[in-house]
């Protein structure tokens, strides 16, 4: 596969992946295009990503579980979670709009609309560069403690620290007192600094990283580990 990181357009918004036929009922794959700019250089590593992060999600869903993705893509997770019992609601959001139009357009309809999509306008030279409010400023479209569970596949792997802390706050806040948040980091910041990169790639010390999430209401539930190259951490809402 020739590697071609651009941004999704809104042609790809309307495709799936012309390798892969189209059952009627059952979601599609999105393009090659569209898994690459999410890490996945082939099929094979979208699935297994996605399997994996949907069995995390799974294990930690409560009975008529409202479910808040952050970061959602191209839908790697929810089309993991799109039949489970447990989930009653599923928002995902996303900064750039091609992924929640295709998910709008592919995903939604499986579920009847109980899978949901939103855009957030967030600023950024990688994702967004035309987007309205700057990362530090986002604002989910959620009611406050309006969700049982929020979850981060490979976001805060992109964001700034000031970012990281908004977006912190953002899910404490939406989520209701004993919902749980999962997040995954890169770990290996430079030298002996606690946080380094941007948004094209950002570290973290594992530490420091609980240690923000603490600070913005959060206690540590439990450090899963690596998971898919990411270290993993599930947080509970004080």
């Amino acid at each position: 596969m020739t590697e071609d990181r651009a941004l999704p357009t809104a042609a790809d918004a309307e495709a799936t992946h012309p390798h892969f036929p189209r059952w009627n009922g059952i979601a599609p794959l999105p393009n090659a295009r569209m898994m690459l700019h999410v890490g996945a250089e082939t099929v094979e590593n979208f699935l297994v990503v996605g399997d994996a992060w949907g069995q995390l999600v799974a294990m930690e869903l409560p009975a008529h579980a409202r479910v808040l993705d952050i970061g959602c893509g191209c839908a790697r997770t929810a089309r993991m979670l799109l039949h489970h019992p447990q989930i009653e609601d599923y928002l995902g959001v996303d900064v750039i709009q091609p992924y929640i139009d295709w998910n709008s357009r592919f995903i939604s309809p499986v579920t009847s609309g109980r899978f949901r999509f939103a855009h957030l306008d967030v600023r950024g030279p990688r994702y967004n560069p035309d987007g309205a409010v700057s990362a530090e400023e986002v604002v989910f479209p959620a009611a406050d403690g309006s969700m049982t569970l929020a979850f981060a596949a490979s976001l805060f792997t992109h964001l700034k620290e000031g970012a990281t802390v908004r977006y912190l706050q953002e899910a404490r806040r939406v989520l209701k007192r004993g919902g749980k948040l999962i997040a995954s980091i890169h770990d290996r910041p430079e030298g002996d600094s606690k946080f380094s990169g941007d948004e094209f790639r950002a570290d973290v010390q594992p530490e420091y990283f609980a240690a923000l999430a603490e600070k913005n209401g959060f206690v540590l539930g439990r450090r899963v580990g690596d998971v898919c190259g990411q270290e993993t951490f599930v947080f509970v809402a004080k």
